[in-house]
């Protein structure tokens, strides 16, 4: 099921690139950024950020949930 909060972490993770400064921006904790993230990706059935070693970027699917979400 779609969680607002996933899809906030989402958004905030695909404009800074990065799932610690998303953390960071969003008074979290980067293992609950990294968790919410991983359960949205298995609620869609696709991978949305491939990891590196320095921060994330966004798969093609995960380009298109971000044109889906309207940023």
């Amino acid at each position: 099921m779609l969680d607002l909060k996933q899809l906030k972490y989402f958004i905030v993770c695909a404009e800074t690139g990065s799932i610690s400064e998303a953390a960071r921006l969003l008074y979290t904790t980067q293992p609950s950024v990294s968790k919410a993230i991983k359960a949205l990706e298995n609620d869609m059935g696709i991978v949305l950020f491939d990891r590196m070693p320095r921060g994330i970027v966004l798969t093609a699917q995960g380009k298109l949930t971000v044109m889906h979400a309207g940023l």
